[in-house]
């Protein structure tokens, strides 16, 4: 793959391979050597003095010297990672090769002595060969793992010409291979290309340092590009042989960050408070929202820290908020403060926290909304909520028992078929009501607290056993496996329940089909309930699959809505169609593991 990048492959690594020498044999070591010496290798022992052993490339060893330099051996192999330290071991007249075999995990090869030239040169040459290809290799896994896009390999002397570029590299430039191989990096400048940051570029070569800069480049049709440019040195026996380049097309950010700046205009006239800070939290930009709400002046807000203008509340839980957000990969964040406005009134605001578009955390922007109004509405439709559903219960409770003093005043069919209508219709508005105080919780979208894992293979198992029972007209044929756990909320059987009392009173002698199955793939438990009866109209389904209902799509009842919410507020899925013999729903729920 690397052959059509580099120029010169044979000298691209081009030194003296380093020979560690280790044999016990005064006359076999000296032969050895010249041997190694005659092949253009430089031969290197342990010290006399303190037996310390020098960087070496490869090893020479017999079976008595290898147990003094194997633990050298594997210290250096470790590391060096990827890159080969061949160890070839040397074996007398009278050894055997199977004395070796304790080592044989741990060394490349084996020849015997005496030996002609040739045999040694040619085991020699094998070793070597693999020493310098995973050099070579080492070198472009760098390059190739390190970079996110473009990578390119300089030499580091004479002009800096490259003798390797990726494919990322000739795709972001537009030039082909051919054009840039042997070429200095500055053919991608032009006219506008910015003096200072190639400068520094300059003096980070000469010193042999990384550097990181940005400069305008221009491709080879002269398209004008950002270059997000990070060089490394490499460095070989003698210092530094090649810088290694990575090229970013930051084009985009940077067209972000200008369009950033032309927003601070209408981000100013926005009618909300909308502000920016620093990672000390203090403001750096305001727009007219933020000065009314704090009764001051830009120039006034400017600098100072955010709880001296919005008060203590408000500062640390947005300060908790920041430090979330530059300490993970979370982009923003929405918190709830209480803020004294200029009348000294407590206000409720719900303010979205977000980073600010650098590459390195440099501060946040937010964006302010008061909510006290909308809170006080909530409260106060919850309190009218809690008395229509009590005062309703209790009316309908008159109204049952009226319904029995009519009837046991009256012997009038009539009147006592009326009173039966009636009685029906109250008990029905009572199943109502009390459907509805059950149904509170999961109608709020907002309402996390009741979700979490849940065995729901179990509590469906349970909803159909009691189905099954109260409906005894009704066929249900049930696949359910049992534990199965999903993310779900807590009136997951209540909803299930619901549903199969719908779908077992859709008909006469109706057969309901239950389903429980898990994507392991796809992480996800897969509800199926269907039955044969009486399918519903297309206005309601509609609505149902939606989420939406309008003057034209009234639905009947909560139930269906109950199990939608309950999927949704679960993080699942919700849809229901009519079959060629009645109505399917399907539910997704997140899979989850059971508790501990």
């Amino acid at each position: 793959m690397f052959d059509t990048s580099i120029q010169e492959t044979d000298s691209f690594l081009a030194r003296s391979m380093r020979v560690l020498l280790s044999i016990a044999s005064p006359r076999d070591r000296e032969l050895l050597a010249e041997q190694l010496r005659s092949a253009g290798l430089t031969v290197v022992s342990a010290a006399d003095d303190d037996g310390s052993i020098p960087q070496f490339d490869l090893c020479v060893v017999d079976r008595r010297t290898y147990p003094s330099v194997a633990d050298t051996i594997e210290a250096r192999r470790e590391a060096l990672g990827v890159v080969q330290l061949p160890v070839l071991m040397v074996l007398g007249p009278n050894e055997s090769e199977r004395r070796v075999r304790p080592y044989w995990d741990s060394i490349d090869d084996v020849f015997s002595v005496p030996t002609s030239r040739e045999v040694f040169r040619h085991r020699l040459d094998g070793l070597v060969s693999t020493r310098r290809q995973s050099e070579q290799l080492a070198l472009f896994a760098r390059a190739m793992d390190d970079a996110q896009t473009g990578i390119c390999i300089a030499t580091a002397g004479g002009d800096q010409e490259l003798e390797y570029v990726n494919d990322a590299f000739l795709e972001i430039t537009g030039y082909s291979r051919e054009e840039v191989l042997g070429r200095n990096c500055r053919f991608l400048q032009g006219p506008r290309t910015e003096a200072e940051p190639v400068r520094e570029l300059r003096r980070a070569i000469d010193e042999e340092r990384a550097v990181s800069v940005q400069l305008r480049n221009y491709r080879k049709d002269g398209e004008i590009w950002w270059n997000e440019l990070k060089i490394a040195p490499v460095y070989g026996e003698d210092g530094v042989t090649h810088f290694v380049g990575f090229q970013e097309d930051v084009t985009d950010s940077v067209a972000q960050t200008k369009a950033l700046r032309r927003y601070e205009e209408i981000v100013t006239a926005a009618g909300e408070p909308i502000y920016a800070l620093d990672n000390d939290l203090r403001f750096t930009l305001v727009n007219d929202a933020m000065t009314r709400l704090a009764g001051k002046s830009e120039s006034e807000i400017l600098g100072r820290q955010v709880e001296a203008v919005l008060g203590k509340d408000h500062a640390e839980v947005l300060g908790a908020a920041v430090l979330n957000l530059a300490e993970s990969d979370t982009h923003q964040q929405t918190i709830g403060t209480v803020v004294e406005d200029t009348q000294g009134r407590s206000r409720r605001f719900q303010t979205t926290v977000a980073r600010l578009p650098t590459e390195e955390f440099e501060g946040v922007v937010c964006v302010s909304r008061d909510i006290t109004e909308d809170r006080e509405r909530e409260s106060r439709l919850s309190v009218l909520d809690r008395v229509l559903r009590h005062n309703l219960r209790n009316k309908l409770m008159v109204i049952q028992a009226q319904v029995e003093q009519i009837r046991w005043h009256s012997d009038s069919d009539p009147i006592v078929d009326s009173a039966d209508t009636v009685e029906r219709t109250a008990e029905e508005l009572l199943e109502l009501a009390e459907t509805a105080r059950e149904f509170k919780r999961t109608v709020d979208p907002a309402e996390d607290d009741g979700v979490g894992p849940v065995d729901v293979g179990s509590h469906l198992c349970h909803a159909v056993e009691e189905t099954g029972v109260e409906y005894g007209e009704a066929t249900i044929l049930a696949d359910v496996p049992r534990p199965l756990w999903a993310t779900a909320h807590d009136s997951f059987e209540l909803a299930m329940t619901e549903l199969l009392e719908r779908a077992a009173t859709a008909g006469e002698e109706v057969t309901v089909r239950v389903a429980l199955t898990a994507d392991r793939d796809e992480g996800d438990v897969h509800i199926s309930v269907s039955h044969d009866g009486t399918g519903l109209q297309d206005v309601e389904l509609e609505a149902l699959n939606s989420g939406i209902e309008s003057d034209l799509q009234h639905t009947q009842g909560l139930g269906l809505w109950f199990v939608r919410w309950m999927a949704v507020n679960s993080g699942g899925t919700f849809s229901i169609s009519n079959t060629d013999s009645g109505t399917s729903v399907e539910l997704t729920l997140p899979l989850a593991d059971p508790p501990e």
